[in-house]
């Protein structure tokens, strides 16, 4: 397995800083996230702090793309993949995505199912809507050369890899697959890892690592939040070797979303963390 970072989780530099303190920490590549401008996410309350005022995002721009994956590669990383922001049916923004990646020279992009309490429809209309896109998917991203990949993600309509698996299952592997992101699968989704990736097996494309718990909040209920990679319910090492064991040979994004440290100390201590447990060389 390959270890890069996805600048979600480093809201405040700049690009070109971005692209130093990763190469700095010792990771191999990053996954850059894409978007309109900082902080246009439609939600009139963000899920995170790290979705206002972003700045280690790429715009939807072609030579801008092209030249900080130039950048990028100048300073030894790969470009992992692009993690736009596609809705179902949004048949310009697919292929956007797809020129993006074909000009910065990513192998993949980020997909995410859509989420009921933004639609305010029910699952069975979603599910359709998207197996109907993932036919336009399947065929953009065939023709780019590149790989569409859903991502694992709490409150959409596929929380967990056997929901992913069943929208993906019925395209090419070559073509479309699923990022499995390990935190994610703590606030909702939750299967055996052992039963997930074998259920996945060639739709497998890539790996979100962060990590969460649950915790008493001040009601008296439950709730999970956002933990260091070492602190949560997700034992990262177990986790990490389960797929090596599989003969995962693709990358793996760190994508630390807690607030305990500033993201510069947050990415130094991540790589520590990595090379204690004999993750990172």
């Amino acid at each position: 397995m390959k270890f890069g970072v996805a600048t979600i989780c480093l809201p405040t530099m700049d690009i070109p800083e971005c692209v130093a303190q990763v190469r700095a920490a010792g990771f191999g590549g990053i996954e850059w996230r894409v978007e309109p401008r900082p902080g246009s996410i439609r939600d009139p309350k963000p899920a995170h702090p790290y979705l206002v005022d972003h700045h280690a995002t790429l715009p939807l721009d072609v030579p801008t793309v092209e030249a900080v994956a130039r950048d990028t590669r100048a300073a030894g990383l790969d470009v992992i993949g692009l993690a736009p922001y596609i809705e179902v049916g949004d048949t310009g923004m697919l292929q956007l995505a797809c020129d993006l990646a074909q000009a910065a020279g990513a192998p993949q992009i980020r997909l995410q199912a859509p989420r009921i309490s933004r639609t305010g429809k029910c699952y069975s209309d979603l599910f359709e809507h998207t197996v109907a896109f993932f036919g336009e998917i399947e065929t953009a991203a065939r023709a780019a050369g590149i790989r569409a990949l859903l991502e694992i993600h709490h409150n959409t309509i596929c929380p967990s890899a056997s929901l992913a698996h069943r929208v993906v299952s019925r395209f090419d592997p070559a073509h479309v697959g699923v990022i499995y992101d390990l935190g994610n699968l703590v606030f909702e989704g939750y299967e055996a890892h052992e039963i997930a990736l074998d259920l996945l097996g060639d739709y497998l494309g890539h790996v979100h690592l962060k990590n969460a718990a649950h915790f008493r909040s001040p009601g008296g209920g439950w709730q999970a939040g956002w933990t260091p990679l070492e602190d949560g319910e997700v034992d990262v090492p177990q986790v990490l070797g389960l797929i090596d064991r599989r003969g995962y040979p693709g990358w793996v994004s760190v994508e630390d979303m807690s607030l305990d440290r500033p993201p510069v100390a947050a990415l130094r201590h991540n790589a520590a963390q990595l090379r204690e447990w004999g993750l990172l060389h």
